[in-house]
């Protein structure tokens, strides 16, 4: 099974079947040769902006929300002390530091990253867009 890492934007677009998402890559995260992860840095980002009146995702307030990805079919993956201090070191070619959270996510698996944001690509890794 192939691993991929959602970026928050895809993940959101994924989880309110948003016409934003391209069909390719809803296609991929719904496809069974491939193993979707997703950052608890993401729900964190979800949850704040939830809560600041900038998306509107009610399930991201919700205590159970890693139990749901789950029960989708998605892996959270905990942020560990290696994936913070890489991404601290990141050239800061992307200002969004939950976004720096996930490339070096990507960089420490060597995994793609399901991204519709093109500053991605200056970090050398492989990004997929559709």
């Amino acid at each position: 099974m192939i691993e991929q890492l959602l970026d928050t934007r895809v993940l959101l677009l994924f989880l309110q079947n948003d016409p934003a998402l391209p069909d390719p890559l809803a296609q991929r995260i719904e496809s069974s040769q491939h193993r979707s992860l997703v950052s608890l840095a993401s729900l964190w980002e979800l949850s704040q902006k939830q809560s600041l009146g900038l998306v509107k995702f009610a399930a991201a307030q919700r205590p159970d929300f890693p139990d749901l990805l789950l029960e989708e079919g998605f892996e959270v993956l905990p942020i560990d002390w290696g994936t913070m201090r890489r991404a601290s070191s990141l050239p800061r070619h992307h200002g969004d530091p939950t976004d720096r959270l996930l490339i070096a996510e990507a960089i420490a698996r060597d995994i793609p990253i399901l991204s519709l944001d093109p500053a991605f690509d200056l970090y050398g890794i492989q990004r997929i867009e559709c």
